[in-house]
């Protein structure tokens, strides 16, 4: 038995040395048909792929999608070009009048800030879809400062770290002349925009970039 089977694993082998040399792609062309085999399309999830790629892909659905199906993202891609089914990006709708009154109104507000107004009045903006709006119907050309409050919301840190740079001196501020009573934390501060500015470039150790709201972060600098 052991004499019959060395011949024909000699053959064997001459075979495969034989091919690969005639047809030097052959072995790239096999491992990648084997590749293509070892992740199958399913009925369920040609319908997915096809569902997805019309309608959106703008905002990681593939990868996404991929995930829940188990296969790998250049294999959905490649199927969906098969296919003829192009990757589209969903575009936001128009802005309604109550929207862009929202927005006008709190447009001293952060992205994020506005965002959570727009969503309590049942309406889904991306941040930068609002930070664009925003800057196109130049809400802001009439604002030049905003609350403590609002700019720890910014920098995303606690109320009492922008107060502390206030009362330190670190950071300018006035007071807004409101009634607040002391139980409900005093008068607040107004901060203009330039003393922000100072602020961050002359703080800029104490500032967790990573934290701070990088739209309104950009138009403080570069205003």
């Amino acid at each position: 038995m052991r004499a019959v089977r060395q011949p024909v694993l000699a053959y064997a082998a001459f075979i495969v040395v034989f091919y690969s040399n005639l047809y030097p792609h052959s072995k790239g062309r096999y491992k990648e048909i084997k590749k293509m085999q070892k992740h199958i399309i399913t009925d369920h999830a040609h319908a997915v792929i096809k569902r997805t790629y019309q309608t959106s892909t703008g905002n990681g659905e593939v990868r996404d999608m991929a995930k829940s199906l188990g296969l790998p993202r250049w294999k959905i891609s490649r199927y969906a070009i098969l296919n003829g089914w192009v990757a589209t990006n969903k575009k936001e709708p128009n802005w309604s009048k109550k929207e862009l009154r929202i927005l006008e109104s709190a447009a001293r507000h952060c992205p994020n800030v506005i965002q959570r107004k727009l969503k309590k009045a049942g309406y889904s903006r991306s941040e930068t879809g609002i930070v664009v709006k925003r800057k196109r119907m130049r809400f802001l050309k009439n604002l030049n400062g905003q609350s403590a409050t609002m700019l720890a919301g910014c920098f995303n840190v606690d109320g009492h770290v922008i107060t502390r740079a206030i009362q330190e001196g670190r950071l300018k501020a006035k007071r807004r002349g409101t009634k607040r009573t002391a139980k409900q934390g005093g008068d607040s501060y107004f901060i203009k925009n330039k003393d922000v500015k100072n602020y961050i470039i002359e703080n800029l150790n104490e500032i967790d970039i990573r934290k701070v709201d990088k739209y309104w972060f950009v138009d403080i600098l570069t205003s």
